[in-house]
């Protein structure tokens, strides 16, 4: 889920979204919130790029670990978010670096392996074999540790659900709305990632597709990580 900024209304009542007579969540809350997370969720980030490699690797029936680990971040941050934990985070400049800095190198991992399988697709002794077998709970706790790493999404969700949760109003009816709204939207657009990549592989030939896309999924984590190292040292 890539970060969009300002895409949210900076005060609801203001705006005349909220009316305390329409419920937990107003209806143009309901239409402002899913839309701002669709829109971010559609822009390529590093948990999409995971998805695609895993629904290529182990196939589409075997996506759902992946998008639970993602969906799973996101519970957390949001919760976070509704109780005002993540603005300490952000009070303390250095844990945040080394966090960045942590997920970089993380992400770069990934996408050095990522370039080493496609590297080894390459010979004629992988023509045919099977991916190797990697556990529903590994590729769980691999897709849940790259949302994490990218921390822009994290803050920018942070910061997106304190415009939709009335202090006023009981905190936890609030939540499982937006949430659900969350799991269903971000749930179903990394489910139709894993779906146009599945069905794309069919139609233009197995391994060479496979191949491409694990060349492209090394490149961009190589260069999420890159950028989000280059962003810390900079400072």
């Amino acid at each position: 889920m890539a970060a969009h900024r300002g895409a949210w209304p900076q005060t609801r009542r203001s705006a005349g979204v909220r009316d305390v007579s329409e419920g937990v969540v107003s209806v143009n809350e309901f239409i402002v919130f899913a839309s701002v997370i669709a829109l971010a969720s559609v822009s390529p980030g590093p948990n999409v790029i995971l998805v695609v490699d895993h629904s290529l690797s182990f196939g589409l029936r075997r996506i759902a670990p992946t998008i639970l680990g993602n969906i799973s971040l996101l519970f957390l941050v949001a919760l976070a978010a509704a109780l005002g934990v993540s603005a300490l985070l952000l009070s303390v400049p250095s844990l945040y670096d080394g966090l960045r800095l942590a997920g970089a190198a993380y992400l770069i991992f990934l996408g050095f392996k990522a370039l080493r399988r496609a590297w080894a697709s390459n010979g004629d002794a992988s023509v045919g074999a099977p991916p190797p077998a990697v556990g529903a709970g590994r590729r769980y706790l691999q897709a849940f540790f790259v949302s994490a790493t990218n921390l822009q999404s994290v803050f920018f969700l942070a910061a997106l659900f304190p415009n939709f949760v009335h202090r006023d109003q009981p905190l936890g009816p609030q939540f499982i709305v937006l949430f659900s709204v969350l799991i269903l939207v971000v749930g179903g657009v990394h489910f139709g990632y894993a779906l146009a990549a599945s069905f794309l592989q069919g139609r233009i030939g197995d391994r060479r597709f496979k191949r491409a896309t694990q060349v492209g999924s090394g490149v961009a984590m190589l260069g999420f990580g890159a950028t989000m190292a280059a962003g810390v040292l900079r400072r």
